[in-house]
């Protein structure tokens, strides 16, 4: 029933601005027009062009103006929620907008819930649901190549991939259920060595989108890079390196950071949430005590840490003991203060870190600070163009579909190479399917819809 009722929401941020926006979606969006709607003469309107933009006034029940707007009307099926769709662009401002849309509601629209223009979209087969999320990504997205990774899964290049690989299973599957279901009609048995190269092609593909979610999702959500060493290494100097501002408290008395600093930044493409820790190193301060063991904890959660190391100071207890607490994190070992004469060397700290990439800095001269961007940024996505990519995975549940269509289809291979019976083979397919069908929104719950569109912002 909600689905059949006319929606109407302002689709502009608060605030005051030139324009401000409102929408009305649903099959009674042109008499609502009708009855709040004038030409500039104050004559009913009477015809509405397809996507002719025109001018009017809005008026109230008394039929007195309220603003002179635009408007324009898109026909259902041709609109972006699929629906007959009426768009009316007055003077921004929250007092005029706000007596336009209760004029809008009073003729009988209903106010949109978050999401719910998208929501339509989906519903109607103009977006599927991989398109549908790339809407809240593309306006969420914080740095460019964020932003040109949304606009590519919102022009369907996820979509499309996900559809091949569900276009190619199905094709296995319905002779196979075909034969279960219809016996007497001899249809031929499935090609068990030509369906053993089908399944592992999409297995494949399913394995490369797989590849890229860490990346993807990181462009997405922006990775945590914490910043971690003792006091007075150069923690806070490096964070206002990164940021490019002075965020971060300096001062030469070692444990003035006790609490964390974060920022969130675009680091060469990739959102960034940089955190600047407390020193870490034994102490009876009962707030300097909290501060190092919530560093622990965010180093423990990190995408990335950046572990700083002062050169010109010999290794002390502290730096020991971060060494061993990072042994086995993705880290970045970088030497400070290499203005300075240096008495700690890489070569004094590979052997702690065989895995991990060393470099050289000067927080207080910013030397090496460009190099470092570019490797943080290397370790957590890589070099290779992400935004070319043809389809990237963005989100925890779209990798965790695929996780589970290449578990099933790998019980499929074994059961093609052990001569299961043909209803195993087809339950596993179906599955499989399934999976992928979260992904596209074919087989997902009313309950993850609703939690997907309730993300989004009303008027969208």
């Amino acid at each position: 029933m909600k689905e059949s009722q006319t929606i109407a929401a302002i689709s502009t941020p608060p605030g005051e601005g030139g324009i401000g926006i409102i929408r009305i979606s649903g099959a009674e969006a042109l008499s609502i027009g009708a009855k709040i709607l004038r030409h500039p003469s104050g004559k009913q309107i009477k015809s509405w062009p397809e996507r002719v933009v025109r001018l009017g006034y809005v008026v109230d029940q008394d039929n007195e103006p309220i603003d002179e707007v635009i408007y324009f009307y898109f026909k259902e099926r041709r609109s972006y929620t699929g629906e007959d769709l009426l768009e009316i662009q007055g003077h921004g401002g929250y007092q005029n907008l706000k007596k336009i849309l209760t004029t809008v509601f009073q003729a009988g629209a209903r106010p949109a819930e978050p999401g719910e223009f998208t929501k339509r979209a989906f519903l109607n087969g103009r977006l599927d649901l991989t398109q549908a999320e790339a809407v809240i990504d593309l306006i969420r997205a914080r740095t460019d190549l964020a932003q040109r990774v949304a606009l590519n899964q919102l022009r369907g290049r996820l979509a499309q991939v996900i559809k091949e690989q569900e276009e190619k299973l199905m094709a296995l599957l319905v002779p196979i259920e075909a034969a279960l279901d219809f016996p007497e009609d001899e249809i031929p048995e499935l090609q068990r060595n030509e369906a053993l190269n089908e399944v592992n092609n999409v297995r494949q593909r399913l394995k490369q989108l797989l590849d890229s979610a860490d990346r993807g999702i990181i462009l997405r959500d922006a990775a945590t890079v914490v910043i971690a060493g003792r006091p007075n290494v150069g923690k806070s100097s490096l964070l206002n390196q990164l940021l490019g501002e002075e965020r971060a408290i300096v001062t030469p008395i070692p444990g003035t950071t006790r609490d964390f600093v974060s920022e969130i930044i675009d680091l060469e493409g990739v959102p960034v949430r940089l955190i600047d820790t407390a020193g870490v190193r034994q102490s009876d301060d009962p707030v300097e005590k909290a501060g190092v063991e919530k560093a622990r904890q965010l180093m423990t959660e990190a995408d990335l840490v950046l572990a700083i190391f002062d050169a010109a100071t010999p290794l002390t207890p502290e730096d020991h003991a971060l060494i061993d607490f990072l042994s086995a994190k993705p880290a970045l070992i970088i030497l400070n203060k290499t203005d300075l004469p240096v008495q700690v060397t890489v070569e004094s700290l590979q052997s702690a870190f065989p895995q991990a990439k060393f470099l050289s800095i000067s927080a207080l001269t910013g030397a090496g600070i460009n190099e470092l961007k570019t490797l943080i940024r290397d370790e957590l996505i890589g070099s290779e163009g992400l935004a070319e990519q043809p389809a990237l995975v963005t989100r925890v549940r779209h990798k965790e579909a695929i996780e589970e269509a290449i578990e099933l289809l790998t019980l499929v291979v074994q059961g093609i190479a052990e001569e299961w019976s043909e209803d195993l083979l087809a339950v596993n397919l179906r599955a499989a399917l399934d999976a992928l069908g979260q992904i596209s929104g074919r087989a997902v719950s009313e309950e993850i819809i609703n939690e997907i569109f309730a993300q989004f912002c009303i008027g969208k």
